[in-house]
């Protein structure tokens, strides 16, 4: 089976390819925001490079945040229009998660950093979520950050296999079920 991750939470467009559970093809490229002009380039290069059709595909697989918030909309949005199109199963994964994941500790603190602050998420070493995810500006994120173990995205090497493996457990949800994780509130409604 093929399945279609979707990633376009950050800075970086991440399209991979996956037979039963291998990657068979990535492409990762750097956006400098324009995800909403490369994202579907990108996937049509993958599938085709790939020599995969899209009704070949059985599943996707979208990150939906937190994150960009254009960037979150983009993925969901792809992901959400093939998987009802095709009519095959998609599941949602986060950002934070996808971190964790990676990090070998008891007590995983990982965040996700910006220019204006960081999302912060806590997990055991199961991976299960310990505390809401949540924003802090940059001051208090440098704060908790000398008060904590954070590991960001750039300390950590993401393995996708063992990503691919985690979403097995994952349920399929029904399409237009999938949301963009918002953490942060939406900037011009928080100025009101």
């Amino acid at each position: 089976m093929y399945s279609l991750f979707i990633d376009t939470h950050d800075k970086k467009v991440i399209i991979i390819l996956y037979k039963d559970g291998k990657i068979i093809n990535k492409t990762v490229e750097e956006s400098k925001n324009k995800h909403s002009e490369i994202t579907m380039p990108i996937l049509d290069k993958t599938l085709r490079d790939s020599g995969v059709e899209p009704n070949e595909l059985g599943e996707i697989i979208v990150v939906n945040g937190p994150g960009s918030f254009t960037g979150e909309r983009i993925a969901v949005t792809i992901a959400k229009t093939l998987a009802f199109t095709l009519n095959i199963p998609i599941k949602a994964i986060d950002s934070l998660s996808i971190l964790a994941l990676n990090v070998e500790s008891d007590l995983k603190i990982v965040a996700i950093e910006d220019r204006n602050g960081a999302f912060v998420g806590v997990f055991d070493k199961e991976n299960s979520v310990l505390e809401d995810f949540k924003y802090l500006n940059k001051t208090d994120y440098l704060e908790y950050k000398n008060n904590n173990k954070v590991q960001t995205e750039a300390d950590i090497a993401i393995d996708y296999e063992k990503v691919y493996e985690f979403t097995k457990n994952l349920v399929n949800l029904n399409p237009h079920e999938v949301k963009p994780l918002y953490i942060k509130g939406i900037s011009a409604l928080n100025d009101r």
